[in-house]
C-alpha cells in the first residue's frame, strides 16, 4: 500500500470522527454533542385567581444554547404535571411532574439523535401551597 493511500485512509477515518457542526436552533452553529447539563436562570411560578405563570431560561451544556422557555396552566393552583412548555427552540422541550413529595423538572433536548433527559428534584416545600415556588431561580438539571 503506497504511503499517500494510508495518509487518505487516515485522514477519512479521523474526519468521519469528527463532529459535525449543526444549527443551534438560534442562529449558532455548534458541534454536535449530547448534553450533560442544563443552567437555569431566573426560574419562576405564580399563581392568580384564574390560572398560574411559569417561565425560565436555560443554557444546555456543553454547547451552550440558549433557551427560553414559558408556560400558563389554568385554575388558581400549580398542578401536578405540567404539560410541555412553549420553547424558543422547537428541538428543546420543558414539563414538571409532582411525584413523592418532589417536583421534577425534566428538560428534554433532542438535538441529537436521541433525546437527552436532564432533571432536577425541587421539594414541594419549594412550592408552598401549590400556589408559587420560592425555591432557587438558578439551579442545574443533570
Amino acid at each position: 500500500m503506497k504511503f499517500t493511500s494510508i495518509l487518505t485512509t487516515t485522514a477519512a477515518l479521523v474526519g468521519s470522527a469528527i463532529a459535525t457542526p449543526i444549527e443551534a436552533g438560534n442562529g449558532n452553529l455548534v458541534r454536535r454533542q449530547h448534553a450533560t447539563s442544563a443552567q437555569f436562570t431566573g426560574f419562576t411560578a405564580s399563581c392568580g385567581a384564574s390560572s398560574c405563570s411559569y417561565s425560565t431560561t436555560a443554557t444546555i451544556l456543553p454547547e451552550n444554547i440558549v433557551v427560553t422557555l414559558s408556560h400558563t396552566t389554568s385554575g388558581p393552583t400549580i398542578p401536578a404535571n405540567s404539560g410541555p412548555w412553549t420553547s424558543s427552540d422547537p428541538q428543546v422541550r420543558l414539563r414538571f411532574t409532582l411525584a413523592f413529595g418532589e417536583y421534577r423538572i425534566v428538560l428534554s433536548d433532542t438535538h441529537q439523535d436521541t433525546a437527552i433527559t436532564l432533571d432536577y428534584f425541587s421539594p414541594a416545600s419549594d412550592w408552598p401551597g401549590a400556589t408559587s415556588y420560592t425555591g432557587p431561580s438558578s439551579f442545574v438539571a443533570s
